[in-house]
């Protein structure tokens, strides 16, 4: 009789398997954010005004994408918790319904969206110069939204699976197809038209196209794709309710609050927009590896609370709370020593340059504690848990940020900065303390560990103390 393999998230060590789960989730991440640092260099090349319409639009594409990065995450728990106990079935349920869903529902509110350019972007301070070039940008990428927005569900079923590296393969080429096309679209290179923005955002739709046949195809071929039977699905529809619907509250939040600082910063002029859509941008780029550590622990912590591998699960707690921690130190130094020299590859104007140098001398020293937000939040998640997650979200926005942008906007961009830092540092405080109050009532072993704690020990055999 053949035996069956052993599951590697429930049987493979902890950290070895978080690190061979994020490699992968990484290059895909990477790819996606590609899509906004391509085509920022690229607008950048047409002037400080099609780069702030660049950063208008990032707001609400950023709004689509974290409400279906949402579902994903639903769908991502509930598949890897039927892997986690084995059954096959309920993960194809869960995984054609999310992508099904997913695909419906952008198109739908796609739609709107497009109908509403003008009044939406009006809303958030964009002024009539910038509205025309925000038009031809967002009445294209809009066509392309569904194909993203499934294809974001259905790698997340995919990677929930236990497959890594195929999905991030698609999103890599479809990155090159977006490098390839913005060049010759938006400056009409050889037999094409010299489109513009409305050429970036052709050349993003074609990309999007690719990532949505490319996912399905990988999807049916790891049987997360097919028919709906009817028996189950009522039961399966409201599980994922039950998980996503908090989730897209919670990653709705993240855009809200940018689209707040977007119409905070239109106060200092475009320019300013621009120079915060630049650093918006690179910043998304070097938070790749923290990022990926949060999305990888979700699957994880879901596989082996299906599997009932609850010291598993402690021991990625610790380890991806350390990793974010020496992560966001790292980057700090990097971002704050490179900034101005990272700025000019986008843009000569004075104004974006100094704009981002500040950013990342001031708010990169918070990236620890933006790691600590992200990655409580994917344990939570994994843990069937939510609504704790977007209590988190829910306290970072609303007590630690807004008011506090809210009080230092008159006092200058230093002051906003300084208290964007800060609340990127006291949320991610709370969400330590909201876990560590999660352990202690569960009894868990690790409830009594510290994050700083178990930092500073490594720190010590570092030097050999």
């Amino acid at each position: 009789m053949t035996e069956t393999p052993a599951n590697p998230m429930t049987s493979a060590p902890v950290n070895a398997m978080l690190f061979k789960m994020a490699a992968p989730i990484s290059i895909g991440m990477m790819s996606t954010f590609l899509f906004q640092i391509v085509d920022t260099y690229f607008v950048g090349q047409l002037g400080a005004l099609p780069l702030a319409a660049l950063a208008f639009s990032a707001s609400v594409y950023l709004i689509f994408v974290s409400a279906f990065i949402g579902l994903s995450v639903g769908a991502s728990s509930l598949v890897a918790k039927a892997g986690g106990a084995g059954d096959r079935a309920q993960m194809a349920r869960v995984g054609t319904l999310a992508v099904l869903l997913a695909f419906t529902l952008s198109a739908l509110l796609a739609y709107l969206a497009r109908l509403m350019i003008v009044p939406m972007f009006t809303l958030l301070g964009a002024d009539a110069a910038t509205l025309p070039l925000i038009h031809d940008y967002m009445a294209t990428l809009y066509l392309g939204f569904p194909f993203l927005m499934a294809g974001i569900v259905g790698s997340g079923a995919v990677r929930a699976s236990g497959v890594f590296i195929r999905t991030e393969v698609v999103f890599a080429i479809a990155g090159v197809i977006n490098l390839v096309f913005d060049y010759l679209l938006i400056f009409g290179i050889g037999p094409f038209p010299e489109m513009g923005l409305a050429g970036a955002a052709l050349a993003t739709v074609l990309s999007f196209a690719f990532i949505f046949v490319g996912v399905l195809a990988i999807m049916a071929r790891e049987g997360l794709l097919g028919r709906l039977p009817l028996s189950g699905l009522g039961t399966t529809s409201r599980g994922l309710a039950q998980i996503a619907l908090p989730m897209v509250g919670m990653q709705l939040l993240v855009p809200a609050t940018g689209m707040f600082v977007t119409w905070l910063l239109a106060g200092f002029g475009p320019e300013t927009v621009a120079a915060y859509g630049v650093a918006a941008r690179i910043e998304a780029l070097a938070m790749i590896g923290i990022f990926a550590i949060s999305a990888a622990m979700t699957p994880f912590v879901a596989q082996n609370f299906g599997a009932a591998a609850h010291d598993r699960i402690d021991r990625a707690v610790v380890f991806a709370g350390k990793v974010n921690m020496y992560m966001g130190a790292a980057l700090w130094i990097v971002l704050a020593l490179s900034g101005p020299y990272l700025a000019q590859i986008f843009s000569d104007d004075p104004v974006v340059v100094r704009f981002v140098t500040l950013y990342f001398r001031i708010v990169a020293l918070s990236y620890g504690f933006v790691g600590l937000i992200n990655v409580t939040s994917a344990i939570f998640n994994g843990l069937q848990l939510p609504r704790q997650s977007l209590k988190i979200s829910l306290v970072k926005a609303l007590v630690f940020t807004v008011p506090v942008l809210l009080i230092a906007a008159p006092f200058g961009i230093v002051a906003v900065l300084v208290g964007l830092s800060f609340g990127n540092i006291a949320a991610g405080i709370y969400a330590g303390r909201l876990m560590r109050a999660s352990e202690q009532k569960y009894n868990r072993p690790i409830a009594d560990d510290s994050i700083l704690g178990e930092a500073l020990k490594d720190i010590r055999r570092l030097f050999g103390r």
